[in-house]
Protein backbone atom coordinates (compact mmCIF):
# COMPACT_ATOMS: atom_id res chain seq x y z
CA UNK A 1 0.00 0.00 0.00
CA UNK A 2 0.70 3.61 -0.39
CA UNK A 3 0.11 6.28 1.85
CA UNK A 4 0.57 10.20 0.58
CA UNK A 5 1.10 12.80 3.06
CA UNK A 6 1.74 16.17 3.05
CA UNK A 7 3.62 18.99 5.24
CA UNK A 8 0.21 19.05 7.31
CA UNK A 9 0.78 15.83 8.57
CA UNK A 10 2.21 15.31 11.91
CA UNK A 11 4.12 12.55 11.47
CA UNK A 12 3.92 11.41 15.83
CA UNK A 13 0.52 11.47 14.97
CA UNK A 14 0.11 9.38 12.23
CA UNK A 15 2.08 7.32 14.03
CA UNK A 16 -0.01 7.15 16.90
CA UNK A 17 -3.38 6.87 14.85
CA UNK A 18 -1.77 3.54 13.18
CA UNK A 19 -0.78 2.41 16.73
CA UNK A 20 -4.06 2.45 17.65
CA UNK A 21 -5.43 0.54 14.64
CA UNK A 22 -3.28 -1.86 14.91
CA UNK A 23 -4.22 -2.29 18.96
CA UNK A 24 -7.54 -2.94 18.07
CA UNK A 25 -6.86 -5.24 15.37
CA UNK A 26 -4.94 -7.34 17.54
CA UNK A 27 -6.40 -10.74 18.27
CA UNK A 28 -4.27 -10.71 22.41
CA UNK A 29 -2.79 -13.97 22.07
CA UNK A 30 0.42 -12.78 22.64
CA UNK A 31 1.89 -10.25 25.27
CA UNK A 32 4.21 -8.51 22.99
CA UNK A 33 1.47 -7.38 20.40
CA UNK A 34 -0.84 -7.03 22.72
CA UNK A 35 1.00 -5.03 25.78
CA UNK A 36 3.64 -3.72 24.03
CA UNK A 37 0.85 -1.57 20.81
CA UNK A 38 -0.93 -0.31 23.76
CA UNK A 39 2.23 1.18 25.67
CA UNK A 40 3.23 2.16 22.50
CA UNK A 41 0.16 4.29 22.12
CA UNK A 42 0.45 5.62 25.36
CA UNK A 43 3.86 7.19 24.72
CA UNK A 44 2.98 8.77 21.41
CA UNK A 45 -0.47 10.02 22.84
CA UNK A 46 1.62 11.47 25.56
CA UNK A 47 3.87 12.80 22.35
CA UNK A 48 0.75 14.72 20.70
CA UNK A 49 -0.45 16.33 24.16
CA UNK A 50 3.45 17.39 24.72
CA UNK A 51 4.33 15.32 27.73
CA UNK A 52 6.55 13.24 25.66
CA UNK A 53 10.13 12.70 27.17
CA UNK A 54 13.27 12.73 25.78
CA UNK A 55 13.84 9.17 26.40
CA UNK A 56 10.62 7.89 25.32
CA UNK A 57 12.27 7.98 21.93
CA UNK A 58 14.69 5.11 22.49
CA UNK A 59 12.17 3.83 24.50
CA UNK A 60 9.53 3.32 21.48
CA UNK A 61 12.27 2.19 19.25
CA UNK A 62 13.40 -0.76 21.94
CA UNK A 63 9.83 -1.42 22.23
CA UNK A 64 9.10 -1.63 18.49
CA UNK A 65 12.28 -3.88 18.50
CA UNK A 66 10.82 -6.38 21.05
CA UNK A 67 6.98 -6.71 19.83
CA UNK A 68 8.58 -7.32 16.10
CA UNK A 69 10.68 -10.00 17.57
CA UNK A 70 8.20 -11.51 19.96
CA UNK A 71 4.91 -11.52 18.23
CA UNK A 72 3.64 -14.59 16.78
CA UNK A 73 1.77 -13.46 13.73
CA UNK A 74 2.67 -11.21 10.92
CA UNK A 75 0.16 -8.53 12.19
CA UNK A 76 2.38 -8.52 15.62
CA UNK A 77 5.58 -8.33 13.41
CA UNK A 78 4.50 -5.14 11.54
CA UNK A 79 2.41 -3.24 14.01
CA UNK A 80 5.70 -1.14 15.15
CA UNK A 81 7.03 -0.10 11.38
CA UNK A 82 5.36 2.79 11.03
CA UNK A 83 6.64 4.06 14.77
CA UNK A 84 10.16 2.78 13.32
CA UNK A 85 9.94 4.25 10.07
CA UNK A 86 8.64 7.62 11.59
CA UNK A 87 11.67 8.19 14.37
CA UNK A 88 14.06 7.06 11.81
CA UNK A 89 13.40 9.44 8.97
CA UNK A 90 11.35 12.17 10.86
CA UNK A 91 13.15 12.44 14.78
CA UNK A 92 12.92 15.79 14.31
CA UNK A 93 8.97 15.70 14.73
CA UNK A 94 9.51 13.88 17.86
CA UNK A 95 12.04 16.29 18.98
CA UNK A 96 9.77 19.22 18.46
CA UNK A 97 6.80 18.03 20.26
CA UNK A 98 8.96 17.19 23.45
CA UNK A 99 9.53 21.30 23.15
CA UNK A 100 5.80 21.82 22.87
CA UNK A 101 5.61 22.16 18.92
CA UNK A 102 3.83 20.38 16.54
CA UNK A 103 5.33 20.78 13.19
CA UNK A 104 2.64 20.08 11.21
CA UNK A 105 0.62 21.94 13.55
CA UNK A 106 -2.27 20.03 13.74
CA UNK A 107 -1.66 18.19 17.71
CA UNK A 108 -4.56 20.47 19.56
CA UNK A 109 -2.65 20.21 22.89
CA UNK A 110 0.31 21.80 21.20
CA UNK A 111 -1.71 24.75 18.99
CA UNK A 112 -3.40 28.11 19.87
CA UNK A 113 -5.73 30.12 17.50
CA UNK A 114 -5.23 33.64 17.79
CA UNK A 115 -6.51 36.81 15.48
CA UNK A 116 -3.55 39.27 13.74
CA UNK A 117 -4.04 42.35 12.64
CA UNK A 118 -5.29 41.23 9.27
CA UNK A 119 -9.03 41.02 11.09
CA UNK A 120 -11.50 43.55 9.36
CA UNK A 121 -13.88 42.90 12.03
CA UNK A 122 -16.48 41.15 9.33
CA UNK A 123 -17.81 38.81 13.10
CA UNK A 124 -18.02 35.76 10.66
CA UNK A 125 -15.23 33.76 13.03
CA UNK A 126 -17.45 35.17 15.83
CA UNK A 127 -20.33 34.00 14.32
CA UNK A 128 -19.57 30.87 13.22
CA UNK A 129 -17.70 29.57 16.53
CA UNK A 130 -19.28 26.71 18.08
CA UNK A 131 -18.61 28.06 21.46
CA UNK A 132 -18.55 31.40 21.53
CA UNK A 133 -14.76 32.12 21.82
CA UNK A 134 -14.19 35.00 20.02
CA UNK A 135 -15.16 38.49 20.83
CA UNK A 136 -15.32 41.74 19.13
CA UNK A 137 -17.11 44.00 17.51
CA UNK A 138 -18.18 45.15 13.89
CA UNK A 139 -15.34 46.46 12.38
CA UNK A 140 -12.73 46.07 15.42
CA UNK A 141 -10.09 43.35 15.85
CA UNK A 142 -11.31 40.56 17.54
CA UNK A 143 -9.76 38.45 20.28
CA UNK A 144 -10.36 34.17 21.03
CA UNK A 145 -10.54 33.35 24.75
CA UNK A 146 -8.25 30.72 24.81
CA UNK A 147 -9.81 29.38 27.64
CA UNK A 148 -13.43 28.71 25.93
CA UNK A 149 -11.34 28.14 22.33
CA UNK A 150 -12.06 24.03 21.47
CA UNK A 151 -9.38 24.66 18.59
CA UNK A 152 -12.08 22.59 16.16
CA UNK A 153 -10.27 25.34 13.85
CA UNK A 154 -13.67 26.52 12.39
CA UNK A 155 -12.63 30.43 12.64
CA UNK A 156 -9.73 29.32 10.86
CA UNK A 157 -11.77 28.10 7.85
CA UNK A 158 -14.48 30.92 7.61
CA UNK A 159 -11.44 33.71 7.68
CA UNK A 160 -11.12 35.19 4.23
CA UNK A 161 -8.65 37.84 5.56
CA UNK A 162 -6.21 35.51 6.51
CA UNK A 163 -6.33 37.20 10.38
CA UNK A 164 -6.84 33.69 12.36
CA UNK A 165 -3.43 31.86 12.41
CA UNK A 166 -2.64 28.83 14.21
CA UNK A 167 0.77 29.21 16.66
Amino acid sequence: GMVVMDENTCMVDFARYFMDFERMEACGECGPCRQGTTQMLRILEDFTRGKGKPEDIDMLREMAEGIKAGSLCGLGQTAPNPVLTTIRYFREEYEAHLNGVCPAKSCKALITYTINEKCTGCTLCAKKCPVDAIEGTKKELHVIKQDLCTKCGTCFEVCRFEAVEIN
